[in-house]
């Protein structure tokens, strides 16, 4: 039977997280989702779902303090979430050296930085945790993914630069992203302010997209920019560059080897970043082939999402042109012959992409009721409500 798993796109967005009760912060759980803007909520009891072990009201609100983001399918964000909340069984975190377990025997003070000794082994503390997010980031097989650490609480980067700084192999500035109330450099682009600003659906593929599909509907002088032989999107697998002004297309094949040759890395399998033979700028591998997998393997729903572009340009073209010309109310001025038309040629009826359609097949780690995928019906079907559990590990790691 066909694996229906390798049909799906590469996830809009999906984390595992640390959450800490705001009343009692030895209270820790980690968990991992698609969509940490309606999850947080979820649990704090402001919406349906949430995990039973963070439903108990003395330790709400809680906080998300941080989430590590990047991951390239749900299986992969499972893996991980796993091996974070079972350090002591997981393949991925060797024993460290007598120095590097000397170290590990103390504890960080969120608020001064200093350290001081720790009886016993335990993994539950914030400083423990840390430790092991850093281990696990550092593993042989975690370090190739193009994962990244997205800071939002200024104590719990305090914790983490501690022991940065004491480790033989720290993990690259560029991997972390301070937000929040973390102190940061003003021009940091990915900076965000909270939790409820991620970009968490396939919005950020539009204008690449866009791109994308206008340059492969016409192929007729189309090459790859490696081998130069003639491009075919619908029997090929064709990446375009991810650069707006780049023209640029290439063989899925054809790039991955020429940037795996050119890296400095002998031993990765799959390329990380690398420069577009055509345009000659550094290009991020991930985002290429996320869109790859969107255009070919979600065809109806990167319609869709150029259909809600389209639409939502619409709009404010005639808001801009109202300002103008003063329409009467429900349709925009022409100049031509004073009548009124619509101020778009697409009706409601049209079926719009739900901000969470591909969840519907990769929810939570933690959910119990599933929701199928759906054919689509005409008309379009309501909205559904989509119940989720967390996660239901026999030890979660909830510190009370």
């Amino acid at each position: 039977m066909e694996d229906q798993s390798e049909l799906r796109p590469i996830p809009a967005y999906y984390c595992c997280y640390l959450l800490r009760s705001t009343v009692r912060h030895a209270s820790l759980y980690i968990g991992s989702t698609p969509n940490p803007i309606r999850r947080l909520p979820q649990h704090n009891g402001d919406a349906k779902g949430g995990a039973k072990r963070t439903a108990r009201d003395k330790l709400r609100p809680w906080e998300m303090v941080l989430v590590v983001e990047g991951f390239m399918s749900r299986v992969g964000a499972l893996q991980f979430e796993w091996a974070w909340q079972h350090p002591d069984r997981t393949r991925h975190i060797h024993p460290e050296t007598e120095d590097q377990q000397s170290k590990s025997k103390v504890t960080v003070n969120p608020k001064t930085g200093k350290t001081r000794p720790r009886p016993g082994r335990s993994r539950r503390s914030l400083t423990a945790h840390l430790e092991d997010l850093h281990a696990l980031l550092r593993s042989t097989y975690f370090s190739s993914w193009p994962l990244r650490v997205r800071f939002f609480c200024a104590d719990v980067h305090r914790v983490w630069r501690v022991w940065n700084d004491r480790v033989n192999t720290p993990i690259p500035h560029d991997e972390l992203i301070l937000d929040g109330d973390c102190s940061a450099s003003s021009g940091d682009s990915e900076r965000v302010g909270c939790i409820q600003n991620l970009t968490v659906d396939y919005t950020k593929l539009e204008s690449y997209l866009e791109k994308s599909m206008f340059i492969l509907d016409d192929t007729d002088d189309l090459q790859c920019g490696i081998c130069k032989a003639v491009v075919a999107p619908t029997e090929q697998q064709i990446l375009v560059c991810s650069q707006t002004a780049c023209r640029g297309t290439c063989h899925l094949l054809c790039l991955s080897t020429q940037f795996l040759e050119t890296s400095n890395d002998s031993e990765a399998l799959v390329p990380t970043q690398g420069t577009c033979p055509t345009c000659k700028e550094t290009v991020q591998w991930p985002l290429m082939v996320q869109e790859l997998t969107f255009r070919n393997r979600a065809e109806k729903e990167a319609q869709l999402i150029l259909r809600r572009k389209e639409r939502r340009e619409r709009k404010e073209s005639a808001k801009g042109s109202s300002s103008k010309t003063s329409p009467k109310k429900g349709g925009r001025a022409n100049l031509r012959d004073g009548s009124v038309e619509p101020t778009s040629t697409l009706t409601e009826t049209d079926p719009l992409l739900d901000d969470d359609w591909c969840e519907r097949v990769d929810l939570e780690s933690d959910t119990e009721f599933g929701v199928g995928r759906h054919s689509q019906p005409s008309p379009p079907p309501a909205r559904l409500e989509i119940v989720i559990e967390d996660s239901d590990w026999d030890d979660a790691e909830l510190v009370e």
